[in-house]
């Protein structure tokens, strides 16, 4: 069988949820909720509850329902610098993805530079030369059907040419829809699916 193209997500699959990465971003769009909208914290927090399961991101739904017109100060306040403060090299993550026998790309919704601090943080960065971001999926990212085909199309693949590693049910479900191949990785540890997606590959 012809090896699948790999779509490999970045943020609580390439580093594990353990790491605090998503929680400082999730108190950081608290924050940036609160002001946008004039309350305190808890109601911020409160009012975007579960917003992010329907609209894919909060910052999709601000766009949608609240009038956001520009996503550059959301994207600028809620990505850490300090990436290397949260993550460290997984040499065995680099290893494995060095020797992988087909090809691949990062598909994130974060931006291009949240993307090249982390991947510069676990020492990944020039294994990724390819990737698609936020910005360039046109600020709405996975699970939108248009987002997946946009990169579908710029690769020349059919939807089941490719398969996606992903930690986000919503992200993996709308994939799967188009009939992609997935390996959901959100109750596995890097050592678990790097062995479930070797076995995929040898398949």
């Amino acid at each position: 069988m012809k090896q699948p193209f790999l779509l490999f997500d970045l943020d609580n699959t390439l580093y594990p949820p353990s790491s605090g990465i998503l929680q400082e971003m999730n108190r950081r769009i608290g924050y940036f909720c609160a002001e946008y909208f004039g309350i305190d914290v808890d109601q911020a927090d409160e009012m975007r509850r579960g917003k992010h399961l329907i609209y894919g991101t909060t910052l999709q739904w601000l766009r949608s329902c609240h009038g956001l017109e520009d996503p550059e100060p959301y994207i600028k306040a809620i990505h850490p610098v300090d990436i290397e403060s949260f993550v460290d090299p997984d040499p065995e993550l680099r290893s494995f993805i060095s020797r992988l026998p087909g090809e691949y790309i990062l598909l994130t919704n974060s931006p291009m530079e949240h993307a090249l601090r982390t991947l510069r943080a676990l020492d990944l960065e020039d294994l990724f030369p390819r990737i698609w971001d936020l910005r360039r999926l046109g600020y709405r990212g996975k699970p939108y059907r248009e987002a997946y085909e946009k990169v579908l199309a710029d690769l020349g693949l059919h939807a089941s040419e490719a398969l996606l590693i992903d930690d986000n049910e919503a992200n993996i479900d709308g994939f799967r829809k188009l009939g992609g191949r997935v390996l959901p990785v959100r109750d596995l540890t890097i050592a678990q699916w790097m062995e479930k997606l070797s076995m995929i590959l040898e398949a």
